[in-house]
């Protein structure tokens, strides 16, 4: 149980209790963030991607459409913008579904300028 506000460390211990030294594929990862969606738990979005890069996962552009659309919708745009970012400094190479998740979270959030400016980068990407 991740509870109401789990640290990177409690998400790495809970990583660590159900694969051990194996590593989870993407898919099982995915299937955690869509969990915490469910759950409404945006706040693990980031520590999750931190506990990711902490055990070596992989970034795929899958784990972050996964996360930006769950992020998209709990209207945290922040935390949205804050994976988009973390996935283009990785240089995974992001597709429209996950910019448009990114934008739509964006709107909800009523930060017009920035969809703007997200639909432009989609556009040159």
């Amino acid at each position: 149980d991740l509870g109401r506000v789990a640290k990177v460390g409690h998400i790495g211990t809970i990583l660590d209790r159900h694969f051990g030294s194996s590593v989870p594929d993407s898919a099982i990862v995915t299937r955690l963030l869509s969990h915490l969606g469910t759950a409404k738990r945006p706040i693990h979005y980031a520590n999750l991607f931190a506990c990711l890069r902490h055990h070596n996962i992989e970034q795929t552009v899958y784990l972050a459409s996964a996360s930006i659309t769950l992020c998209r919708k709990c209207c945290e745009w922040g935390t949205a913008l804050n994976i988009l970012l973390e996935m283009a400094t990785d240089l995974v190479k992001l597709d429209s579904i996950t910019y448009s998740s990114a934008v739509i979270a964006c709107e909800k959030g009523g930060q017009w300028a920035t969809a703007l400016r997200l639909l432009v980068e989609m556009a040159s990407a």
